[in-house]
């Protein structure tokens, strides 16, 4: 048997990229079946698992030099073990150890799919966040009678804030139909902020209805329904739990393809 240098490396690795891929595999196979349970978990639970990949999808660099390590100690144990020496367990725990830091970026990808750190996104990324997180579970807010601010869990730098003063009105009489046809017929538009780290990203309008009641988006004017986008903005910020209520209540539509 050919025991060069050359050949027990091309070994060493060839085993370790099979077990890597073949672990890797198998995790993503039983994730695959215990999806519907993950779905089912519990929001904090589920946000757990959900940090957890993404800092290892951020930390991918690290995983990978730590695995790096891994695979050279399983080359120096696998050129010992060819030498005559028993230490076969050490070069199969080394081996396994360097497989599931090679296969941890691909597990957390399969978890959390084409998804960066919130601090690596761009612009659009960032609102396409918005669009899609689950407003109940990945958002907290705190207000007073003067402000209101609502961020994201994972990373609290992402937040919408209004304001209720004068600085914060965009319309103080708002007129439109599906507006003014409540008990309470004065509304208010304000500003929603959408900011990163302090930067503003995004303005948004809710409208105040019925004695503030609700604050509910307006519709696209080309449309006349709702886009994704701004519902989203307005569940998010759905401190009263009214916005489906009192969207039915105007006579709206919300187009979920937008």
């Amino acid at each position: 048997m050919d025991w060069t240098w050359k050949n027990i490396a091309d070994k060493t690795l060839n085993a370790i990229t099979f077990s890597a891929e073949k672990l890797t595999q198998l995790l993503c196979l039983i994730l695959q079946k215990l999806r519907p349970f993950l779905s089912a978990m519990s929001g904090p639970i589920r946000q757990r698992i959900v940090n957890a990949a993404l800092l290892i999808k951020s930390s991918q660099r690290i995983f990978n030099v730590i695995a790096t390590a891994f695979f050279l100690m399983t080359l120096i144990s696998g050129v010992i073990w060819a030498m005559g020496k028993d230490i076969e367990p050490i070069a199969f725990t080394l081996s396994m150890l360097a497989s599931a830091f090679f296969g941890m970026p691909h597990l957390a990808e399969f978890i959390v799919p084409s998804r960066k750190a919130v601090k690596d996104m761009t612009h659009n990324e960032l609102l396409e966040l918005v669009k899609t997180s689950d407003p109940k579970n990945e958002w907290q807010g705190i207000s007073n009678d003067w402000v209101s601010e609502v961020f994201l869990k994972e990373d609290p730098r992402l937040r919408f804030r209004a304001k209720y003063s004068d600085e914060g009105v965009q319309n103080e009489d708002y007129k439109d139909p599906w507006a003014n046809n409540h008990p309470d017929p004065r509304a208010t538009g304000y500003w929603y902020d959408l900011f990163y780290d302090g930067n503003l990203i995004q303005r948004f309008v809710l409208v105040a209805v019925d004695g503030a009641r609700a604050e509910i988006p307006a519709p696209d004017w080309q449309t006349g329904k709702i886009t994704k986008m701004h519902y989203q903005v307005a569940l998010i910020n759905d401190s009263l739990g009214t916005v489906d209520e009192y969207i039915r209540r105007s006579s709206l539509e919300v187009d979920l393809d937008s």
